[in-house]
């Protein structure tokens, strides 16, 4: 019995992707299951879905309910961004497609319906609200537009009106406001920036070139000496730290991310992340910082204070997308999109272990995905 359990376990390391085929070593412990309740909004940008999911003390993860974005039934308005503000009851939703523009879209929660919305520009993609509430930062990525110089709209969310959009860069992606909400970050995947907005003054106040302005030797624990990519990263997203100080960028095409001092505005450090780094996410305890691997089809956990890679997961179908931590930094939400007609899938990873503890299939192309709350038993 015992030599069977053992087998079990190395076959539940194998589909979590910690072994290779042929591999020896001891299982690792299956984790406890979680002594409290998370629950997430998912969105599904080829379903026109968002789906809620709970995953609590059963260990299973559930869809509570899916519903449904978008006015018009021929036509696929392609759900990307989401956001909950828990502090306002409501949570916020991109609509990427648009005659010619996008929307932003106000729920409330609990009862999941519609109570404003707001054109946006070409294509928005990601929305970051700060921890105050009141506006919201949408980025305009004009995924299929020339590459020309595009906007960053800025919401009062009281109103439901546009304050103004503020020109950044090309093809802005990644919105997200850093712990105390008076910076805002965002990446420009055409133009290799990172850019700042102040939140006072609602205007750019600074870029970094992400590619000329790579150290080539960074000194300090986990500071890989790596040459500085071929003038390639087109940066997907930014992850500020808890701390304040400082802000992580995928460099999409440049298998690395990149840590960057927000006091001094350089980079820092480079962790290597092959497999194209996409969506990111820093546990609410500052020590882990999460990432999806979108071409590699992989999740990646790294410890902060080494700069080192502790665990990859495989995930079970191709193209990883969004990550979010748990409140209680045990947890990552991960979002797979399949491929074609394939749903999408959701995958719980525990943090401390690496492995994939629950999963569940959600609308096809799931991506967006934002934690609602948590509820401790």
């Amino acid at each position: 019995m015992f030599v069977q359990a053992v087998h079990q376990a190395m076959i539940l390391c194998l589909v979590a992707g910690l072994l290779t085929p042929g591999a020896t070593a001891q299982a690792p412990a299956i984790p406890p299951p979680p002594d409290a309740s998370y629950w997430v909004y998912v969105a599904a940008e080829s379903e026109d879905q968002v789906a809620l999911l709970r995953y609590d003390a059963g260990g299973e993860l559930v869809v509570e309910k899916t519903i449904a974005a978008g006015w018009l039934p021929a036509e696929i308005e392609a759900p990307h961004g989401v956001f909950v503000d828990p502090g306002s009851g409501h949570w916020y939703l991109t609509l990427g497609h648009g005659f010619p523009n996008g929307q932003l879209v106000k729920y409330e929660t609990v009862s999941d319906t519609v109570v404003g919305t707001v054109e946006l520009g070409l294509f928005p993609a990601t929305v970051g609200v700060p921890p105050y509430g009141t506006v919201a930062l949408a980025v305009n990525a004009n995924f299929h537009g020339d590459h020309e110089p595009s906007t960053v709209s800025i919401i009062d969310l009281e109103t439901m009106t546009k304050v103004a959009d503020a020109v950044t860069c090309t093809m802005p992606h990644g919105s997200r406001f850093n712990a105390d909400g008076t910076k805002h970050y965002s990446a420009c995947m055409m133009d290799n920036q990172l850019v700042e907005i102040d939140a006072a003054t609602l205007d750019v106040s600074r870029r970094l070139d992400l590619v000329h302005n790579q150290a080539a030797d960074p000194p300090g624990p986990g500071h890989h000496a790596m040459p500085p990519p071929d003038n390639h990263c087109s940066p997907t997203w930014a992850a500020p730290h808890p701390d304040g100080s400082r802000v992580y960028v995928p460099c999409n095409r440049g298998d690395v991310i990149l840590e960057v001092d927000l006091e001094t505005w350089s980079i820092t450090r480079r962790l290597e992340a092959e497999g194209a780094p996409y969506n990111l996410d820093v546990t609410p305890d500052g020590s882990k910082l999460l990432a999806t691997l979108k071409s590699g089809a992989r999740f990646g956990i790294w410890d902060l204070a080494t700069g080192e890679p502790s665990h990859f997961v495989d995930s079970l179908r191709p193209v990883t997308h969004g990550v979010v931590s748990t409140p209680d930094s045990r947890y990552a939400f991960v979002t797979v999109e399949g491929i074609g007609g394939d749903p999408g899938t959701v995958e719980v990873i525990d943090l401390e272990s690496g492995l994939r503890v629950a999963e569940t299939t959600v609308g096809k192309q799931a991506g967006g995905i934002a934690l609602w709350k948590m509820e401790t038993h």
